[in-house]
């Protein structure tokens, strides 16, 4: 619309431009369902609607011959009738922006996060480039997780150096509520590397106070020396968004924080919910989508 003002086809009020503040950090983007860190994002000033501006300029038809032999088209949240879908690349849940398969007959959906995806791919874990590994061989173990995947990036230069998009998508650095300091994605192999933290003791997470694998990788603050898994910062469903609306098997389902000072019982498994989300039907919790559809297949099928 102008220098100040965006206007974006996903969202019916226009867009400011706005310069991250410390307060801001923590709103998760529409698009990308990632939180923004430093620079320039659009916000909608009449309700909580936001964008990095690379998302914003995501182009609305895009080929990807690398990853899918037909043309993918932009679908926004008012295209997806669920409310969330998982990308068909990195197997990842998310309520954000997708790229679907023209094709009727074709049910590829990928998240823009893996569609952004470029040969050779820099991983700021790994000191060499990455490329997409296109021949059939099965599957590959991925580095960074040690979970099998038939999708990875692989380096041509170092044995046993493969990423799955899971991996390879994981945010560089990232904020922590209980720290003023950045925390930054590390891979076990290289980090022990370094001379200055050969005797600094990060072998054991801060959350959930289990050992940290040297070989997986994890998230690292330096000033304050701790340690955290991916999945104890991120939580297990990363790109799902709080407050968001979503059907699972026809039911009504609402995403919720689980950041109380008590954690909800869940009302499938009877344990307590400890993940970062809880997904609430009415006034019962649950704590994966998992025993959401476990809850439906015993009391309606």
């Amino acid at each position: 619309m102008d220098d100040k003002k965006v206007h974006h086809f996903s969202h019916e009020h226009g867009l400011s431009r706005i310069h991250v503040i410390d307060e801001e950090c923590w709103q998760l983007r529409e698009a990308c369902i990632l939180p923004i860190d430093m620079g320039t994002f659009l916000r909608c000033k009449e309700c909580s609607f936001a964008l990095h501006e690379e998302c914003a300029r995501l182009p609305p038809e895009m080929d990807h011959p690398s990853l899918h032999r037909h043309r993918l088209t932009l679908k926004v949240q008012m295209n997806i009738n669920e409310g969330f879908f998982t990308c068909s690349v990195c197997k990842q849940m998310s309520c954000g922006f997708m790229y679907r398969c023209c094709q009727e007959d074709c049910w590829f959906e990928i998240d823009v996060k893996c569609a952004s995806f470029t040969d050779p791919f820099k991983h700021t874990t790994h000191r060499c480039p990455l490329y997409l590994t296109l021949e059939d061989h099965g599957y590959y173990l991925c580095r960074g997780c040690h979970v099998p995947s038939t999708t990875v990036a692989t380096c041509t230069t170092c044995e046993d150096s493969s990423f799955d998009f899971k991996c390879l998508n994981l945010p560089p650095v990232i904020r922590y509520k209980y720290d003023v300091h950045p925390l930054y994605l590390y891979s076990g192999t290289e980090y022990y590397k370094k001379p200055l933290l050969e005797k600094i003791p990060y072998s054991w997470c801060d959350v959930c106070e289990k050992q940290i694998l040297e070989d997986l990788l994890f998230y690292v603050c330096f000033d304050c020396r701790i340690a955290l898994h991916v999945t104890c910062i991120l939580g297990n469903y990363p790109y799902m968004k709080p407050g968001h609306n979503i059907k699972v098997e026809g039911l009504e389902i609402q995403i919720a924080s689980n950041s109380g000072a008590c954690r909800p019982m869940c009302h499938s498994c009877g344990s307590h919910c400890g993940d970062k989300l809880v997904f609430k039907h009415k006034d019962l919790c649950f704590c994966s989508l998992t025993c959401i559809i476990s809850y439906y297949v015993f009391f309606f099928c």
